[in-house]
């Protein structure tokens, strides 16, 4: 088997392991309910990311600006980013259990009180502009990049588009913005 072959092997165990997080998360959830097909859709691009080698990141102190950044523009997908978040150890696992109660840092979209989360994220479109800005702040020496995945149906908004044609304008080669397309928006399900 060759290297790249059994990474990829490994990469799909990940991914089986994430969906079982999410699956575990949605039963122990206060409302046995966590976005799971919004979650499911994520998990993919995320364990690449992550556990692909992609993005730099550090668990141990995620406030640190000397990493990436990563936005959850589609924030009803927490539970996907929750899951890898936990396994890299940004978390205990535990966490992951009770979540959308008041007593959870778990809440249904993600926000700064969970650790590796700069902003919260919620409102359709919004991560892509806060990517935006970070990675124009992230440009200087040394330069660090910025990672946004959105959702399909998100790209309907205004502000993505603003965000896009000022990302291009600036020449911004420091922002990656995934497109998270699940053909499956809350209120309409038209291709786009």
């Amino acid at each position: 088997m060759t290297y790249e072959k059994g990474k990829l092997a490994l990469l799909s165990i990940k991914d089986s392991d994430m969906r079982l997080s999410i699956l575990h998360q949605a039963d122990t959830a206060i409302d046995r309910g966590v976005h799971i097909g919004g979650a499911f859709s994520a998990v993919v691009p995320l364990v690449a990311l992550y556990h692909g080698g992609v993005i730099r990141c550090n668990p141990l102190e995620p406030a640190s600006r000397d990493q990436d950044t990563f936005i959850l523009s589609k924030g009803h997908a927490v539970a996907a980013l929750a899951a890898v978040y936990a396994d890299l150890g940004y978390f205990d696992k535990s966490l992951l259990e009770n979540s959308r109660s008041f007593e959870s840092i778990l809440n249904g979209h993600p926000g700064p009180v969970l650790p590796g989360i700069p902003i919260s994220t919620g409102p359709l479109g919004q991560g892509l502009s806060a990517a935006v800005g970070l990675a124009s702040a992230n440009r200087g020496t040394p330069s660090y990049d910025s990672y946004v995945m959105t959702g399909d149906g998100e790209l309907q908004e205004g502000n993505i588009w603003e965000a896009v044609q000022f990302a291009g304008g600036q020449g911004l080669d420091n922002l990656c913005m995934i497109v998270d397309r699940n053909f499956g928006q809350l209120d309409d399900s038209k291709k786009l």
